[in-house]
Parts: structure tokens; sequence; C-alpha cells
């Protein structure tokens, strides 16, 4: 009597689970995609010589003063 009510209850969480775990790797796919076109217009512009896009590992400068901590 009980078994039906858990093989149910264990089938529905594992569907459950497959379909969280598909929705992730397609978030992932799309974050990848993302990361892929940013990287290859950021390359893009280095060999333009472009200056709106930083180069990759290149240091910000700082402007403004500095306030002293006490």
């Amino acid at each position: 009597m009980v078994r039906p009510v858990v093989r149910g209850t264990i089938k529905t969480s594992v569907k459950l689970a497959v379909d969280v775990k598909r929705a992730a790797h397609e978030i992932n796919e799309d974050i990848s995609d993302i990361a892929a076109e940013a990287s290859a217009e950021a390359f893009a512009s280095d060999v333009r010589g472009d200056a709106d896009v930083p180069r990759q590992g290149a240091k910000k400068t700082r402007t403004g003063k500095a306030v002293a901590a006490d």
C-alpha cells in the first residue's frame, strides 16, 4: 500500500532532478557562449587597437586622491 506512494514520490523526484540538471546545463552553455563572444570581441579590439575595450590583464589606473586611513 505504501510502496506505490513511495515509488511515485521517488519517480517524481528523479524527474525533477533531471529537469534541473538539464536547465543548469543550458544556462552553463549560454554563459560559456557569452564569455566566448566577449573574449573574441576583446581580442579583435586589441588587434585593431581600439581603446574602448580594455585589454585582458591590463591594470586599471585609479583617478582621484587616496584617502589616508587613521
